[in-house]
């Protein structure tokens, strides 16, 4: 059911958080976790169940069976697809993300493993079940699920040469495509999620492969 508040809400949570990202670098993680705190708070203060918000366990296997086209295309073609043609006619884009990966850190797989699946989660919970689930009813799904994608893109802005920032923001705008499409079919924030993580881990080990 619409609500104009609900939306009005929204909006403020994405504008606010995608602001304060882009902005003040040095407390991102704070705003990028501001909607999923917004999320589970007002599902509380409103009764939301866990089904409202996308945890559709006992149709899962139904969704995956439905979507997986899409689900193979964002969690392995996507990405295999993405690296091997980066590596043979864009190294600088390669080496742009390598720049940011983890390992560089000397985070290892058992860290990295459950602490992306548990930003990943967050991620699907902001873009898919808050901003393209809540937009969608006002400006029809396929509108919804590129502006989340959208926001999902700037959201992971990171400075560098134009065209090497312009492809990298493009390829994860893709990516996020197919995550609001996967979503967007039946309303599973796990399957969306399951994608979206497998997806990350394959370009990670593909990266480091080529390190």
């Amino acid at each position: 059911m619409k609500s104009k508040r609900v939306l009005v809400e929204t909006v403020l949570v994405a504008a606010i958080s995608l602001g304060g990202m882009l902005f003040l670098a040095q407390a991102k993680t704070i705003f990028a976790l501001l909607p999923v705190a917004y999320l589970l708070i007002e599902a509380r203060l409103r009764h939301r169940s866990w089904s409202d918000l996308g945890f559709k366990f006992g149709t899962l296997w139904q969704d995956l069976r439905t979507n997986w086209l899409w689900f193979v295309l964002a969690a392995f073609v996507s990405q295999t697809v993405t690296v091997l043609w980066a590596r043979a006619f864009f190294p600088a884009y390669v080496e742009h993300v390598q720049a940011r990966l983890p390992f560089n850190q000397g985070m290892s797989w058992a860290i990295l493993l459950p602490v992306l699946a548990i930003s990943i989660l967050g991620e699907e919970l902001t873009y898919r079940t808050l901003f393209q689930g809540r937009l969608s009813p006002y400006i029809s799904v396929p509108a919804a699920v590129l502006t989340a994608s959208v926001l999902f893109g700037l959201a992971h802005f990171s400075p560098g040469p134009a065209a090497i920032v312009a492809t990298d923001l493009g390829l994860i705008f893709v990516d996020s495509i197919l995550y609001g499409v996967i979503y967007a079919r039946g309303n599973n924030v796990i399957l969306s999620w399951a994608a979206h993580l497998l997806g990350d881990i394959l370009a990670l080990a593909l990266m480091v492969a080529l390190l």
